[in-house]
């Protein structure tokens, strides 16, 4: 409980480490915070053009479908990316004031997560033009939303402190991520992978958080035991190696930044 008292402890840092992430990214911007609704619609339909004939007579919706699919990838790969350079970043700050090291890699996080809200705006829209009627279910979207936040926090941590040590980390994780798209079935349904390699992406763990999202947006139903019981194992895993090897490199860290 510990870690708790003092995350909320310095809740007031890490708002002010998001707020001024935020501005930077926004600044002199003339649509500010609308960039994150209208490059997940643009993306989307050149997406649509390019794939819905393909695919229209095995994905329904094919606009939310792929939607969820990429605001949920885009999230865990934004997330992640930045946390993995939070404390190189904040180098400097690190050297002159104590601060527990995690709130820098997990404010990165927490940018991302406000990003990803805005681009939520995006599949409410493509909801409303596509005359979709969202089940009751969907009122629940907010589950898989933070089952990927806890998820990218383990991460985060872990290549956050890795990175400090290995720089190469910052290009092999960019192919990672690259090759990870390819495996969470964003755009396309996982039917068309032949059952021999389609265990790669059904335990994919970003692929089972976008499914969670589509089977409670998209098929009105709730997400069964074995979704579940997958999902929270691979936050519990996530956090729990992310978080032991941070704290374990903790006292080295200021050392190599």
């Amino acid at each position: 409980m510990g870690i708790f008292r003092e995350f909320f402890g310095y809740r007031e840092l890490l708002i002010e480490l998001v707020k001024r992430d935020l501005k930077k990214k926004y600044r002199r911007s003339s649509l500010g915070v609308i960039w994150s609704v209208l490059n997940p619609l643009l993306f989307m339909a050149i997406t649509t053009i390019i794939f819905s004939t393909m695919f229209k007579n095995q994905i329904e919706n094919f606009p939310v479908y792929f939607l969820i699919g990429q605001v949920m990838y885009a999230f865990f790969a934004e997330a992640t990316g930045l946390a993995q350079t939070g404390l190189i970043e904040n180098g400097s700050l690190i050297k002159k004031v104590y601060t527990p090291k995690y709130i820098f890699p997990v404010s990165k996080i927490f940018f991302s997560l406000i990003n990803m809200l805005f681009s939520l705006v995006a599949i409410l829209l493509i909801v409303v033009f596509t005359g979709f009627d969202l089940p009751l279910t969907s009122v629940l979207f907010f589950v898989p939303v933070l089952l990927v936040l806890v998820f990218s926090i383990g991460v985060g941590l872990f290549l956050s402190s890795m990175t400090v040590f290995y720089r190469d980390l910052l290009h092999i994780y960019g192919i990672i991520l690259s090759v990870l798209s390819f495996f969470s079935a964003t755009f396309y349904p996982i039917e068309i992978i032949p059952e021999t390699y389609r265990v790669i992406v059904e335990f994919n763990p970003i692929y089972v958080f976008i499914d969670y999202f589509r089977t409670l947006v998209l098929d009105g139903q709730l997400p069964d035991l074995r979704m579940n019981l997958l999902a929270v194992f691979y936050c519990l895993v996530s956090v729990l190696l992310g978080y032991k090897v941070f704290k374990k490199n903790e006292n080295k860290i200021v050392l190599f930044i």
